[in-house]
């Protein structure tokens, strides 16, 4: 209220009351909170004015708030001072009060300074629905706040929208889908005195209600297909989104919709679908770049669970929060730490999603893989049973007393050099070496003793004489890559430009042109590069970060046919790229490893390197790859070796095999490692027959479970850790600084959990829906108002606290709340209260004044009128034109876009989702709601249209307009496609004449018959495009050629171009893009 509205009062007339909530508590917590509010930190001279016992309190001999007398308070004294220095705020704060702001705290004053509690904090109560003069007007109680609230401003309802405009708005409201030409006829047709309310039926029926209904939920939800951050690689949580248009579709209640999303996975025996729901909350950003750090992340996830479940069921920013007690509401930072805990055992890791989802995940199976994966999995616990751990365990250790007498050597015939890499860069060689290297190296575990570790900015060299040239020669090493890229492993070239040498290095795959599935091995040997050479390929690819032992041999031919490649002993299927080489690869340069002659410089480990001067047999290579490892295990066994407790363990327990407690992890991982692969050799080749024919069934029988997984869809889920994790207040949000330990519980300023409630999100999920919570119905009533009318009864739809704006309808907003609550959260009920009232009904014409008076309707005098959402406007093209493809769900799709976007932001081959491939055929058509959304590159044309990027939780989107809107409507492909499709249904189906076809096609766009003056504008349009392209014939085949779909080649390319324009002019109109 301003004093405005006391301007028109006669002499000794009282003014209105003062409305503490509505009127004075904006402007103090806009002005006074900073410094005087709930936050103790920064609070200056001890007054708080956010609470009514800080406001009044007895401050020694004064108070600050004297209720009846302004001139008294101290605060109406400060603030109302002459000397600026005196005065509060004081001279260097931003926010200044107003005259009129003054005045009515001086009002207030002297009203008695009635104080009321913060309004949003208040459970609702349900108030009366006023009686109206008009009695005939009001459809429902929605329509009797309204109305009491035009009489009291002294204005009028407007007169309902004609029967067109209505059905057209409702369609696109309730399904986000235009509606079609017979559908508007038959509701023209149909004057029963209830035909709206059953096209509204009808809508809520539709299989796209639920898709519209989404669309809301997935901004909420900062639902993407990507991760985000600086990599921003893809992830599959499609399934969720499809969950959400399904809830919808069957009306789930909104209480139910709310505790299967936020604790689906503690409910009782949860269904897939309730785990799959849970998805909600792992919608956030997840990242994986190198050098972050994990604890910092997922105290990053947790924040944002946490922001994202408050902002969306209550409306309050309690991010502010965070790092100190929030500025203006009552809300403190321990209270955001209680409130965080209900989200903080989740078993993730702070860093993943590096190979798509990350953990937790659920597999999606489909019936027939669901049934083939069980089926397997009996057959594997059936074999399992034929191999007794027990009995397993003492032959095992009876083996190992003489295994390494047993065990094949590795061969020395011929071997060159060797560099075992035993914490040092030395080798056996015939030669003397010289080592050289670019930074610094360490050494790890490797499969063979130790490994040396390069970083990624490292190479070493080492002697000239290693026997790698003309001749025949054979290489061997391990190899454990931990990043994907163009590296090399080993190399003896002359130099960059010719190549001339031997070249093993890793890369994707040219088939596919990206990593999938792990890197491809390429083996080159080089005279001068590329016509004389040979280059092969390996179809096998090798994974991240495992072990890989590849062998390379070469009779000294120089073909392709002369060249053996070898994979963990086996031999490699290659292709052969090129074949070429006439010339010698010999050169005097000294072999390496690790350098950056093809791309990145390799980042990884390598162990056991060997040169032989001759080609080694097969069972040579497998002495290497597969005995080796195992003589190095048992050759580390001695006494000291803390892995040796493992033998001691199994003698003395006879197979009862445990790790010792007191082991430290990083050995306890190792000492495991080693007997798992000490197992898998015994099995493979020293165990009685029938263990080794049951071994070798059960890894067969694995790898169906593994390639069967790896095809089956999953999703990210909630799930809750045996033990929670503890739980501290972070100094300034900072994941290192750790205070108070804090135990899960809401906000103080609400009402508790129950007693008898879980403390957990199972608890805070019902908690939120309950009877006892004044915040959750509010807030969706408003959301969904929102959505109808552009602007919300509470236009700070997402801030429902002291910052935030104060209803507009109080009154009608517990109305609805309670409504909803009673009505069993019936979402679609209260959709149909809405629609179905003369508020919404009523016509969006305006006058001038009035649009200035109130120019975003929050008197609520006419009907809603602004464009459309930005999927809309494309649905709407598509939809319009024919080319839409109802079909509901399923992995997301690649519409057009403009080529490069994701180049810019693009990380390389080494990830996913880092290029763009324009899809084909449905996949171009769908609803925008599918579109794939990656967070750094949202859809640009649904981003011109105000489209999120999703990275956090989006309430209100923005509404702009600018002329990039109009140049995508004319120029994007979706569009032009629509348009030219358009076209040709008008030239086809639209009648037998000009002035008819203008009718059809303006009439599908808009739902309406043109003007005569509309009809003519579009005619002298025709014409005159008409002439164009008969004088541009080439330029019309250019513009029928843009799209998937290919024109109809029965009409006149001419003519088809010319009425495409004409069409473009239709669907660029702002009535078009706009709900009326």
């Amino acid at each position: 209220m301003s004093l405005l509205a006391f301007a028109g009062l006669h002499a000794g007339e009282a003014p209105p009351a003062i409305d503490f909530n509505r009127d004075i508590r904006p402007i103090l917590s806009d002005k006074c909170f900073a410094c005087h509010g709930p936050d103790e930190a920064q609070r200056q001279a001890g007054l708080r004015l956010d609470s009514r016992e800080g406001a009044f309190a007895d401050r020694g001999g004064y108070m600050v708030i004297i209720p009846g007398d302004s001139a008294a308070s101290r605060l109406y004294q400060r603030i109302s001072h002459q000397q600026e220095v005196a005065r509060m705020p004081p001279p260097y704060a931003e926010r200044k009060l107003t005259r009129d702001e003054i005045d009515l705290i001086r009002l207030w004053i002297e009203q008695g300074a009635p104080w009321e509690t913060h309004w949003a904090f208040l459970r609702p109560e349900r108030p009366e629905a006023p009686a109206v003069e008009n009695a005939s007007w009001p459809r429902n109680a929605i329509d009797n706040f309204v109305l009491a609230r035009l009489k009291a401003e002294g204005l009028e309802p407007s007169l309902e929208a004609d029967k067109v405009t209505l059905l057209r708005r409702a369609t696109f409201d309730l399904t986000g889908l235009p509606p079609t030409p017979e559908q508007v006829d038959s509701f023209l047709d149909d004057d029963s005195p209830d035909a709206y309310e059953e096209r509204v039926d009808d809508l809520l029926q539709s299989k796209h209600y639920g898709e519209r209904m989404a669309m809301e939920w997935l901004d909420l939800a900062r639902y993407a297909d990507t991760h985000g951050y600086h990599i921003d690689s893809h992830r599959d949580m499609w399934h969720w989104r499809d969950w959400v248009i399904e809830a919808f579709n069957r009306n789930m209640p909104y209480d139910r919709f709310t505790i299967e999303q936020l604790a689906g996975d503690l409910l009782p025996n949860p269904s897939r679908e309730q785990l799959v729901a849970t998805g909600f909350n792992r919608n956030h950003m997840i990242n994986y770049e190198g050098g972050a750090i994990p604890e910092e992340y997922h105290n990053e996830y947790v924040i944002d669970r946490l922001e994202t479940t408050a902002t969306v069921w209550m409306s309050m920013t309690v991010g502010c929060a965070r790092c100190h007690d929030h500025k203006y509401d009552p809300i403190t930072q321990k209270d955001f730490y209680r409130f965080y805990a209900f989200f903080n055992s989740v078993p993730e890791k702070g860093l993943d999603g590096q190979r798509g989802n990350a953990v937790p995940v659920l597999q999606l199976p489909s019936k027939p893989d669901g049934k083939l994966l069980t089926a397997i999995q009996r057959k594997i616990a059936k074999t399992e049973r034929k191999l007794p751990k027990p009995e397993i365990d003492r032959l095992e250790f009876a083996w190992r007393a003489t295994a390494l007498s047993e065990i094949p050597t590795a061969p020395s015939d011929g071997l060159r050099a060797h560099f075992a890499f035993e914490d040092n860069l030395a080798g056996l060689t015939k030669s003397r070496e010289v080592e050289t290297r670019r930074g610094e190296v360490t050494y790890v575990d490797g499969q063979v003793g130790r490994a040396v570790r390069l970083s990624g900015q490292t190479h070493v060299t080492f002697g000239q004489e290693h026997s790698v040239g003309d001749h025949p020669f054979s290489i061997a090493l391990w190899m454990r890559a931990s990043r994907p890229s163009a590296k090399s492993l080993f190399h003896k070239i002359a130099d960059a430009e010719s190549r001339t040498g031997l070249e093993l290095f890793l890369g994707k795959s040219e088939k596919t042109g990206a990593y999938r599935r792990g890197q491809t091995l390429y083996v080159r040997l080089v005279h001068q590069w590329p016509d004389n050479a040979v280059l092969l390929e390996s179809e096998q690819k090798l994974s991240l970060n495992d072990w890989h032992q590849i062998t390379v041999s070469s009779d000294g031919s120089g073909t392709a046919g002369g060249v053996s490649v070898y994979l963990n002993g086996k031999a490699a299927e290659m292709k052969v790229t090129r074949d070429s080489l006439s010339g010698s690869i010999a050169n005097s340069r000294p072999i390496g490893i690790g350098d950056a002659s093809v791309g990145e410089p390799y980042k990884g480990d390598i162990d056991d390197l060997r040169v032989y001067d001759r080609v080694l047999g097969e069972a040579e290579v497998e002495q290497l790859a597969v005995h080796e490892p195992i003589r190095a295990i048992l050759s580390s066994r001695q006494p000291d070796d803390p892995c040796a407790q493992f033998d001691d363990l199994l003698a003395e327990k006879k197979g009862e095999v445990q790790v010792a407690q007191e082991r430290e992890s990083k050995e306890e991982s190792r000492c495991r490692s080693q007997d798992q692969t000490l197992r898998h050799y015994y099995l493979t080749h020293y165990a009685p027959q029938r263990h080794r024919d049951a071994y070798t069934m059960l890894r067969e029988q694995r790898k169906r479970k593994s390639d069967l997984e790896e095809h089956i869809p999953t999703i990210m889920v909630m799930r809750s850790m045996n033990e929670p994790r503890e739980t501290f207040v972070l100094g300034r949000g900072d994941y290192r600084n750790q205070g108070e330990k804090v135990t899960a519980a809401v906000p103080a300023v609400l009402p508790p959990l129950p007693e008898d409630a879980p403390v957990n999100r199972l608890g805070l999920a019902k908690w939120l829906v309950s009877g006892s919570n004044p915040l959750t119905a509010r807030v969706a009533v408003n959301r969904y108002w929102q959505m109808y009318f552009g602007v919300g009864l509470v236009k700070t739809a997402e801030d429902f606290g002291s910052q935030g704006e104060a209803p507009s309808h109080p009154e009608l907003l517990d109305w609805l709340a309670i409504r909803f609550v009673e009505s069993g959260w019936d979402i679609k009920a209260l959709q149909r209260l809405i629609v179905t009232s003369a508020t919404y009904r009523q016509s969006s014409r305006t006058t001038p004044e009035r649009q200035a008076e109130d120019p975003e309707n929050r008197q609520l005098a006419r009907g809603p009128r602004f464009r459309l959402p930005a999927e809309t406007v494309r649905d709407n093209a598509l939809a319009v034109s024919g080319l839409l493809v109802p079909t509901i769900g399923g992995p997301s799709v690649y519409p057009y876009q403009p080529p490069g976007l994701w180049k810019e932001m693009s990380f390389g081959d080494r990830f996913t989702a880092q290029q763009y491939f324009v899809g084909k055929g449905d996949d171009l058509y769908r609803r925008s709601m599918y579109n794939f959304w990656k967070r750094t590159v949202p859809p640009p044309t649904l981003v011109t249209f105000d489209a999120p990027d999703r990275e956090k939780c989006t309430v209100r989107r923005p509404r702009t307009n600018t002329p990039l809107q109009a140049l995508i409507l004319m120029n994007d492909p979706t569009y032009v496609e629509a348009a030219r499709v358009l076209a040709e249904r008008t030239l086809t189906e639209g009648g037998s004449n000009d002035s008819e076809r203008i009718a059809f096609a303006y009439r599908r766009a808009t739902a309406r018959e043109p003007s005569p003056k509309e009809k003519d504008v579009l005619l002298t349009l025709l014409r005159q495009l008409a002439e164009d392209y008969r004088r541009q014939p080439d330029a019309a085949r250019t513009l029928l050629a843009v799209g998937d779909s290919p024109h109809n080649p029965n009409l006149d390319e001419q003519e088809l171009a010319s009425w495409t324009m004409v069409t473009s002019t239709i669907l660029n109109l702002d009535e078009t893009i706009t709900k009326e």
